[in-house]
């Protein structure tokens, strides 16, 4: 069999100095700090946190933005660094579009309004912060001492914030609750700011690498959509529901609709949240998203509450319209039926990446609301755990080409159509899989990376389909194009041949492997019809990650371009052994 030989990969000059290294630089505005000794990952936790910017009625979530981060040196045996070798640092970085995030603060000019969080209650004295939780952190500060790089000067500084967190079984670099929210400092709506995640030597100072990752945010709440005046949610005439004071305002309509919350909240149940305002939901339903405490279920006022998730997913979910006796929210609904008039998804794009590239919504790995709302028992008879019981990797990604579940390689729903309860599916081969007993966002990899780390942030998968999105920066920075990281010489500076890569993968890029692969072959031929099919001839699992070029020995010296995303087999340069 005729072995391959690589030519050229087709890569921008400006991109080949960014994923392999070159001279170093510190610009701001510029490429991050490149190094050939180092290589920084970093990746939001979730894909998309949700923010209100009101404070003054209820709060489902305050400002709490979470970026992981791990250090890599690069070498032949490439090794995660700790805390102890290197300090990791972040900061606001302007986009493509001039767009930059450096504040949660309201400008001094009052020429618009970010948020309410730190600002005094009229009514009490306080601060809706003080009176949602207890604390008083200065503006620009979280719940958990995270802090904005504009806090000393808002709109003027931009300095570099420290990661609070270390988790040694992890090893990344956590920073949990970032006050970050939906709005840039010229007062434009910016669900995906950049932070340029930075890693130092501790004595020196001296940078090492770099890299720009989304810190994603959405305020996308519709509740006037049925908590209006009028609407199905706002028509108990014993109820004195409340207008907006200006129609004109989002703001205000929005307001009035969460006011009509409380107030129907108190008539069904007996409260008097209305006159207890600002009210925190989870105060009463626990919700896993706010246990800063680590508690891992309900305490104090929660305990005998359904928990946050339940009340909304499982109460709204058997709601039928008045009208027509249909369900408000039905099991086949769209997604603008169902889960976007509560999550971000009509504007803010939640949902985006490679999983809504290929058409998969929310449904298709989550259930409907009664099933997220556990309405229905698990297969083993336990009640659904919101934010643990979630679909896992291997739910969808059953195997390879030689053994996995369905007719298609890859699945396109994560539970059996059968099961009310759509607990993810499990399955025998596990070269996809998650860590077991941990969701895909707390998993590791290959050398222990962070699956993140290398496949994107979870709802925000790698690649987005828009080539200039800010979600595709990082993965860009790191290796020279969108997608997966999938270039060995990213963390590797050497490399034999192997098929102890990431998944069972041989090396990538690689004219070594491209010459040496048969032999690979005679002594198993099943490690590489799982990728390239039993006919060898390609599949979804051996699409090239960059157009490349190669160079043939068949006619000595011919050679073949393949475009990203061509499924590799052997008849692309070689009859097939």
């Amino acid at each position: 069999m005729n072995p391959l030989k690589t030519l050229s990969v087709a890569l921008s000059c400006a991109l080949l100095l960014t994923a392999c290294g070159g001279e170093s630089t510190s610009t701001d505005n510029g490429v991050p700090v490149v190094s050939g000794s180092h290589r920084v990952l970093a990746f939001n936790d979730l894909g998309m946190h949700c923010a209100d910017l009101d404070y003054s009625n209820f709060v489902v979530l305050p400002p709490f933005n979470v970026v992981h981060s791990q250090v890599i040196e690069r070498g032949a045996t490439p090794r995660l660094l700790d805390n102890s070798e290197v300090v990791v640092t972040y900061k606001a970085q302007l986009d493509a579009n001039g767009s930059i995030t450096t504040t949660s603060q309201n400008p001094p000019s009052g020429s618009f309004t970010k948020s309410n969080f730190w600002d005094i209650n009229p009514a009490t004295g306080n601060t809706y912060v003080f009176d949602l939780f207890g604390i008083n952190p200065q503006p620009d500060e979280g719940l958990t001492q995270q802090e904005m790089p504009g806090i000393l000067t808002p709109y003027s500084a931009n300095d570099a914030q420290v990661f609070n967190g270390f988790n040694s079984a992890k090893s990344w670099f956590s920073a949990e609750g970032i006050p970050i929210l939906p709005v840039d400092d010229s007062g434009g709506t910016q669900a995906y700011p950049l932070m340029r995640v930075n890693a130092a030597a501790p004595s020196s100072g001296e940078d090492l690498a770099s890299v720009d990752v989304v810190l994603p945010v959405a305020s996308e709440a519709d509740c006037q959509n049925c908590h209006a005046v009028g609407e199905v949610g706002a028509r108990d005439s014993s109820i004195a529901f409340v207008f907006p004071d200006d129609i004109t305002d989002p703001n205000s309509v929005l307001q009035a609709a969460k006011e009509n919350i409380l107030l129907l909240h108190d008539k069904k149940h007996g409260t008097n949240l209305h006159n207890q305002r600002p009210v925190l939901c989870a105060r009463c339903h626990y919700s896993a998203a706010l246990d800063l405490a680590g508690n891992g279920g309900p305490t104090g006022d929660q305990i005998g509450h359904d928990m946050m998730s339940q009340v909304m997913h499982g109460y709204h979910g058997r709601l039928k319209d008045p009208d027509t006796g249909a369900d408000l929210f039905p099991a086949d609904g769209t997604l603008e039926e169902t889960c976007y008039q509560c999550h971000p998804g009509k504007i803010t794009k939640c949902l985006r990446g490679a999983m809504g590239n290929a058409g998969i919504v929310c449904q298709n790995c989550h259930g409907d609301m009664l099933a997220i709302g556990g309405v229905f028992p698990l297969p083993d008879g336990s009640t659904r755990r919101p934010w643990i019981d979630e679909p896992r990797c291997e739910s969808c990604h059953t195997g390879d080409a030689l053994d996995h579940l369905g007719a298609d390689i890859r699945l396109t729903q994560a539970w059996d159509s059968s099961d009310s309860s759509a607990a993810p599916r499990s399955v025998n081969n596990l070269r996809f899989a998650g860590n077991s007993a941990e969701l895909y966002r707390n998993s590791l990899g290959h050398g222990g990376v962070a699956c993140e780390g290398c496949h994107g942030s979870t709802h925000a998968i790698w690649p987005n389909a828009q080539n200039s999105s800010n979600d595709n920066v990082a993965a860009t920075q790191i290796q020279g194009h969108t997608g997966t990281i999938a270039e060995c010489a990213t963390c590797h500076t050497s490399l034999p041949n192997t098929l102890d890569g990431p998944h069972g993968m041989h090396n990538v890029n690689s004219s070594s492997w491209d010459l040496g692969h048969e032999d690979f072959y005679r002594r198993n031929p099943n490690a590489c019809k799982a990728c390239h099919g039993n006919d060898l001839n390609g599949t979804v699992l051996s699409r090239a990650a960059a157009d490349r070029d190669y160079q043939s020995d068949d006619d000595g010296g011919r050679t073949v371009h393949v475009s990203k995303g061509t499924e590799i087999g052997c008849t692309l340069c070689h009859a097939r052994p």
